[in-house]
């Protein structure tokens, strides 16, 4: 069966499962709702739909993999009884089996727009060598179901004139100026703002719950950046920071779901990103333990001008290969 992507996207735009009982989930889609049990056994789950013919419907049958492997880490892969040959034939392994890992690197279901990668012409930036980067996307570029929050979590590219009043007031707050160290007047927030927004290097993003913005964010390509000339920065590495600025949004929960899914946003954006790095202030014990619990493995301290930084790496294969797009329990 053919599979379309811009379909699938259409189609799925907005979707949501909940739990009715153990191995049982309903899904919703522009499909309609739909009941489905699974049972697991040795990593693999069996899903039987209860009612509602998906046989026609790739995407829902990737919708129910999604809601069967979004809260549990030992799901390795996912088979659906009477409808293996619906799934899309570019990513169906042997028996209709479907393996997490391939799906959840499947980038039509979280980006609502693609971005196809600029082939490796290389250029000079500061005296660094580097790949040319794509033009930056607008809009939102990454929308995720949160299922243990019931609520979708969207990263949009930052916009000076509608984002400025928040970005402005989170970066005036004590907690956020403690990290960012960057206080001050609405003209210099705009400033900022425009100036991340014209750096081809840095993608700059404003998450949201539920469509309330609740934070900053920064993407970036670490070999461009000043990260870079620390450690042997791949092509396609990427880092980012992240300010919180809403208080009611900060704790175990809400990074819980903001962490792993702008990983998982990174790690789809480009096929050719094998690694993650984070450069978080040294003294910052809360933010090591909680890149610690999401997988990033510790490499060397070193010295900023204006901190002493940890260098932190997350890989693709231990991202995916760990399935940890589902938080630590």
């Amino acid at each position: 069966m053919d599979f379309d992507a811009a379909k699938q996207r259409r189609a799925l735009q907005s979707r949501s499962y909940v739990s009715l009982a153990p191995n049982l989930i309903n899904l919703k889609t522009a499909y309609g709702h739909h009941e489905a049990a699974f049972e697991v056994e040795a990593g693999i789950a069996s899903v039987t739909f209860y009612h509602g013919d998906p046989v026609q419907s790739p995407e829902l049958l990737m919708a129910a993999a999604e809601a069967v492997t979004a809260q549990d880490r030992s799901i390795t892969s996912v088979v659906f009884e009477g409808h293996q040959t619906s799934l899309p034939r570019h990513i169906a392994g042997t028996g209709g089996r479907l393996d997490s890992a391939i799906l959840w690197q499947w980038p039509s279901l979280w980006l609502p727009q693609l971005s196809y990668p600029l082939p490796p012409v290389q250029e000079m930036t500061a005296g660094r060598y580097h790949p040319r980067r794509p033009a930056k996307p607008k809009g939102t570029v990454y929308q995720r179901f949160i299922p243990w929050l019931e609520r979708d979590i969207t990263f949009t590219v930052a916009d000076a004139e509608t984002d400025l009043a928040a970005f402005h007031r989170w970066m005036n707050d004590e907690q956020v100026n403690t990290i960012w160290e960057d206080a001050g007047s609405i003209d210099k927030h705009r400033e900022i703002l425009e100036e991340r927004i014209a750096d081809p290097h840095v993608l700059p993003l404003i998450g949201s719950f539920a469509d309330i913005p609740f934070g900053y964010f920064e993407v970036y390509w670490a070999k461009e950046n000043r990260l870079g000339p620390f450690y042997d920065a791949d092509d396609y590495d990427r880092g980012w920071h992240v300010a919180i600025g809403e208080p009611d949004y900060r704790g175990k929960k809400w990074i819980s779901a903001w962490l792993p899914s702008l990983m998982h946003f990174i790690f789809l954006d480009d096929p050719r990103t094998k690694r993650i790095v984070g450069e978080p202030r040294a003294s910052h014990e809360q933010q090591i333990r909680n890149l610690d619990r999401s997988g990033f493995a510790k490499v060397k301290h070193f010295d900023f001008p204006h901190k002493r930084a940890l260098l932190v790496m997350l890989g693709r294969e231990r991202f995916f290969g760990d399935r940890l797009w589902v938080p630590a329990s």
